[in-house]
């Protein structure tokens, strides 16, 4: 992998395609002032954009396409930094914590979910730029987070999560992604029919199994946000969760469950979170498996995101089977 330096506040990588070198886009790397954070980089290509702040955990606050931004933004929270203490900020955005939450509790640890980051700017796949993220170190977990994100030129990004230990003996944690989106919205993820779970739900918050939120239908987990508190699970084997609001679709893709291994939280690779309707937010949530690493070992998790539109829009829970098979007819998902 290539490092490269910023001469000034841009740098293009042109991606040429086609035997004669026609150009297709530019991506571009820009540093930026973001909601008050200095020091903020956004990864651009065309009418996408791709926000990360290291001030913050390293948390990507903006995925977005003509400005359109999916991602929940907490505004009291706005170019706000804190001491390291055990206080947690709901700054919004996307952020890795390890799993299961019950080896830790609450709140998360701070150095991996607000403590200052490292950015490295490097060459990735076709040139691109990559930026590489670095968490500080957790004394507390004994281990430390890095995440490499590239933005391709049609609005994908590959997003590589790593877990590493850093401490002198083994730990055994998931990799877990949080990632807060806006409201109102559907979020829909399908449920394996050989599932441990009735229905292929696991019910994290119990209130939850009699909640009007959560729905299954035709193999899939319908959330439709009503501003209630609620939390579920599921050993869906994806391979996506998709995030719609009006004429506008988020899709996450990760991969297959891996079979002989434990995934924390009762055995979930998915769940959804739902705030209340003070905050107005849901999580969408993708687990890896457990893996117990030795010093100096690390394991991955691999996703990529999308943004689509769409040319009608999910006006409710009976229009998401109708836009899933419109997605799969133009090979946007399987």
């Amino acid at each position: 992998m290539k490092r490269f330096s910023i001469p000034s506040v841009l740098w293009p990588a042109v991606v040429l395609i086609g035997m004669c070198g026609q150009v297709e886009a530019q991506v571009i790397v820009e540093r930026l002032n973001y909601r008050g954070w200095d020091g903020s980089y956004r990864l651009r290509a065309g009418a996408y954009s791709l926000v990360v702040v290291p001030e913050i955990g390293g948390r990507i606050m903006e995925y977005s396409i003509g400005g359109r931004n999916v991602i929940w933004e907490n505004p009291d929270e706005y170019g706000k930094t804190y001491p390291i203490t055990k206080v947690w900020h709901n700054y919004g955005g996307y952020k890795t914590w390890p799993a299961p939450q019950e080896l830790w509790g609450w709140p998360p640890d701070p150095m991996l979910d607000y403590g200052k980051t490292n950015v490295e700017i490097l060459r990735g796949t076709g040139e691109k730029p990559l930026l590489r993220i670095t968490s500080a170190p957790s004394l507390e977990t004994g281990i430390v987070f890095m995440k490499d994100i590239e933005l391709a030129p049609d609005g994908a990004v590959t997003l590589t999560q790593r877990m590493r230990n850093i401490s002198g003996h083994p730990v055994r944690y998931s990799l877990w992604d949080v990632t807060q989106v806006k409201t109102p919205c559907f979020v829909v993820f399908p449920v394996s029919p050989d599932s441990r779970f009735e229905k292929g739900i696991r019910y994290s918050i119990e209130e939850s199994r009699s909640s009007d939120q959560f729905t299954v239908y035709d193999g899939l987990c319908i959330t439709e946000y009503i501003g209630k508190v609620g939390k579920i699970g599921s050993d869906s084997n994806g391979p996506w969760m998709i995030w719609f609001q009006d004429k506008l679709a988020y899709v996450k893709t990760f991969g297959p469950m891996q079979e002989g291994v434990e995934y924390p939280h009762g055995g979930c690779s998915a769940e959804v979170f739902t705030s209340d309707e003070k905050l107005g937010y849901l999580e969408m949530e993708i687990l890896g498996p457990i893996v117990e690493l030795n010093p100096g070992e690390e394991t991955a998790l691999v996703e990529e995101w999308r943004l689509y539109r769409l040319s009608q829009p999910v006006k409710d829970k009976g229009w998401i089977p109708k836009s899933i098979n419109g997605m799969r007819g133009k090979g946007w998902i399987e």
